[in-house]
């Protein structure tokens, strides 16, 4: 312990000191800042997103971001801590611990190791914000950002791509008690002290609206993910190089892309692939990792069937090939998760023109999306039974996979699209910006 001590205090005593902001730029916009772990040049979907949503608000607003080291990086060309500005976003990189995401106590040290960074970072820099974005990726950061905004008085969104210690009571991650209600008071005390709470989608709202939560509706706001849909373009089923490299040219692809984590209750689709109504025809594609990967191809390997299929993260340049070799996609969410999330993947897939088969409870805006849409299909979360039955009329009805399709690419274009979506987030930010000028 006293070793794991050294490395966090360290973590922040080897920060350098240039990394403190001498100043804003001479720059007649107003100043934001997001706070985030993740953000290029890391992979993961949370930082993709950010990074697209900085870039695209840099025409209206001087956006600074104080981030951390990234855990898969894309490129090795950036610098690991310091200052740099890249596509005009003034990037803050900072120093903290980086144990491996499957250690379940390193994940804890690097949460609170990031946090207390961005709090003693945003103490000593002159930045002066306008506004201050925090991001809950680690979770406690609104809190950080809160106390920060206190001093300074800039205006505070907290941006949620999730809900904690819901996401992880509902796993059974951890057990609701003292420290849950710790958390869940101190978290509740920054949104209510937020002036913007920002969610992904209604159902989020209605948590966060709703006991114990019960903030202020007033100051909420829905505003989804995206899909950038100039970067993913429909592809014919037959036309992919994804279908041929992987002998998929004559099978029913069920695709599930993405993370493989314990959100989602992946095991049920193979448990589907079991069942009776699976057509023989129909393969479950599985792409990506995480944390629920080895239990799943533990599981296939003991049905000993050739139903399923696991293949490893696509690359981002690919993804309108690998996402268009579907002829289904799968999103599936736990059933206790209602209002805790709102999986980014769907995006993705509707600007690949591709049908969806949501798996998860009614009142997800999931389901809701496909179902006002005619997207697709929607099944309960743990039926097996009903994802076969689904999956066979999938198979029996080619015209309505592709009128789907088309539908999904509509939508994506109209609704969901980076520009349409990121457009929204500056305009919500300009009107706080205005009423505080005003008032």
């Amino acid at each position: 312990m006293k070793a794991i001590r050294r490395r966090v205090k360290s973590a922040w005593l080897l920060a350098p000191f240039h990394l403190l902001y001498a100043g804003n730029s001479v720059t007649s916009k107003p100043t934001i800042v997001f706070i985030n772990r993740c953000y290029w040049p890391d992979s993961e979907a949370t930082g993709q997103l950010l990074t697209d949503l900085c870039q695209d608000l840099t025409k209206r607003f001087d956006v600074h971001i104080v981030c951390g080291a990234p855990n898969s990086p894309t490129t090795m060309d950036f610098k690991r801590s310091g200052i740099e500005v890249r596509d005009g976003i003034t990037i803050h990189r900072l120093t903290h611990t980086h144990f491996a995401k499957r250690v379940p106590a390193g994940r804890i040290i690097n949460l609170v190791s990031f946090s207390r960074s961005a709090s003693k970072y945003l103490k000593r820099t002159n930045l002066k914000p306008h506004a201050v974005i925090c991001e809950t990726d680690p979770f406690l950061l609104p809190v950080v950002a809160s106390s920060y905004v206190r001093r300074n008085g800039a205006k505070l969104v907290c941006y949620l791509q999730d809900i904690y210690p819901d996401v992880a009571e509902a796993i059974g991650k951890v057990r609701s008690g003292w420290l849950t209600r710790q958390i869940r008071f101190r978290l509740k005390a920054a949104y209510d002290h937020a002036d913007r709470v920002v969610v992904l989608g209604s159902c989020m709202q209605r948590r966060l609206t709703s006991p114990p939560w019960s903030i202020e509706q007033s100051k909420m706001r829905v505003i989804p993910n995206w899909s950038d849909c100039q970067s993913i373009q429909p592809i014919s089923t037959e036309s992919t190089q994804f279908r041929r490299v992987n002998k998929l040219t004559d099978k029913l692809v069920v695709m599930h892309s993405g993370n493989m984590g314990l959100t989602q209750r992946l095991d049920v689709l193979i448990d589907a692939t079991e069942d009776r109504n699976w057509p023989a025809e129909a393969v479950l594609v599985l792409v990506g990792d995480g944390a629920a990967k080895q239990s799943l191809e533990e599981k296939a390997a003991a049905f000993g069937n050739d139903r399923v299929r696991f293949l490893p993260y696509q690359p981002r340049e690919t993804l309108s090939d690998s996402l268009s070799a579907a002829d289904v996609h799968l999103v599936s969410m736990h059933a206790e998760i209602t209002g805790c999330l709102c999986p980014s993947k769907l995006y993705g897939i509707l600007a690949a023109g591709r049908p969806v088969l949501a798996i998860a409870d009614s009142n997800t805006d999931l389901c809701e999306t496909v179902q006002q849409n005619q997207l697709g299909w929607t099944c309960p979360p743990r039926r097996s039974d009903s994802i076969a039955v689904a999956v066979s009329k999938a198979a029996m009805d080619p015209a309505y996979r592709e009128s789907a399709g088309k539908r999904a690419r509509q939508i994506a274009v109209e609704r969901f699209d980076r520009p349409v979506v990121t457009k929204q987030f500056g305009d919500m930010l300009a009107q706080l910006l205005n009423q505080s000028e005003t008032n």
